[in-house]
């Protein structure tokens, strides 16, 4: 099956119009030169990737003085910013609410292209300009967007997976949206995929229907019962992974919660690439503790295929450009037996 079916059949105006408004395209939103994903051949994974935390802010804003051009001042988005009379809510904007000082800090949208490449920032800033602008319509595009990957892994003979956060944390979870007849049509006409239609759908309710074999993934820092937590994703339909902050007051308090319920975490330590990996991690906040087994986070992305139940997923620290090193640290777990935290310990089993 080719990738398209019919190039004839366009995108909705609406689509076409918010992301030529801020210079996208459909194939400009989603990445699959990951290097990571790209390490595991054995599925199309397709990655939405904005400017983290407070990056939008900093990028419209001139005065930013920041260690390396990727992190700092953006012309090209400050000026789309202006232009679109949204300074107000860029200044105000925050992508990641979850996000510790060493989380922002070593953030991976800084690491690889994304540490050295302006014209990479620049088009995450205008992807996150678009979604803050107008993010019903952006959602579509991401429908269009991801139901040509899609096509693109049946063509192939691959299973396909979406990760919309891979940089920030937005609520795709509750992010609503239309889905007519006719944009189902053009979609089935265009890509040969079917999805579901309806006035206020999900991503996850959108790939719903029986011809839309598409994983949804993420990594989440929200705590498990926040009202955009852990849980709530889950039953939205997408698999979660919770993400381990070295440096939350409630580290491991919160780790032990989403282990409990049923969640695996992603855990980032200094231990150096081709170096062994701890067998199981022990997490105690002094009144309770879980044991983990663990499994090696940078082998693939697709964590929808490891185990759910008690499993630690080890992430070895990348270089991020630009990170202040004594912040970044506390991030990240030492390569040590028994490390103290604010509210407990952390064990590594050899």
């Amino acid at each position: 099956m080719p990738s398209t079916l019919n190039r004839r059949v366009l995108p909705p105006s609406d689509v076409d119009r918010l992301l030529r408004l801020y210079a996208l395209t459909p194939n400009a939103l989603l990445t699959t030169a990951n290097p990571k994903t790209a390490r595991d051949g054995r599925q199309r994974i397709a990655i939405h990737h904005a400017l983290p935390s407070r990056g939008l802010a900093r990028a419209c804003d001139p005065a930013t003085v920041a260690p390396t051009a990727p992190r700092g001042y953006l012309p090209g988005v400050a000026r789309l910013a202006e232009r679109s009379g949204m300074l107000a809510s860029v200044a105000r904007h925050n992508g990641c609410p979850y996000a510790t000082a060493g989380c922002a800090s070593a953030c991976l949208a800084h690491a690889g292209h994304g540490g050295l490449s302006v014209d990479v920032a620049e088009c995450r800033g205008r992807r996150t300009l678009a979604r803050l602008a107008d993010p019903v319509t952006y959602a579509r595009s991401i429908l269009w967007s991801a139901c040509a990957e899609l096509a693109r892994a049946r063509a192939a003979g691959l299973p396909f997976a979406l990760r919309l956060n891979g940089t920030d944390e937005f609520p795709w979870f509750a992010q609503r949206f239309p889905v007519s007849i006719a944009d189902a049509v053009a979609i089935r006409r265009r890509f040969g995929v079917d999805v579901e239609t309806g006035d206020a759908l999900t991503i996850a309710d959108a790939f719903a229907a029986p011809n839309a074999d598409a994983r949804l993934y993420e990594y989440l820092k929200a705590p498990v019962d926040a009202p955009d937590g852990l849980r709530a994703w889950r039953a939205a339909g997408f698999d979660v992974t919770a993400s381990f902050a070295a440096d939350r007051p409630t580290a491991c308090r919160d780790a032990i919660a989403a282990a409990r319920a049923g969640f695996r975490v992603a855990v980032p330590v200094a231990i150096g690439k081709g170096r062994p990996l701890p067998s199981g991690v022990i997490i105690s906040d002094g009144a309770d503790a879980v044991a983990l087994r663990t499994v090696d986070g940078d082998a693939s992305d697709a964590r929808y295929r490891d185990p759910s139940d008690r499993c630690a997923v080890l992430l070895r620290a990348k270089r991020s450009r630009g990170a202040d090193p004594s912040t970044a640290s506390r991030f990240i777990l030492p390569d040590a037996d028994r490390v103290t935290l604010a509210d407990g310990s952390v064990c590594l089993i050899r």
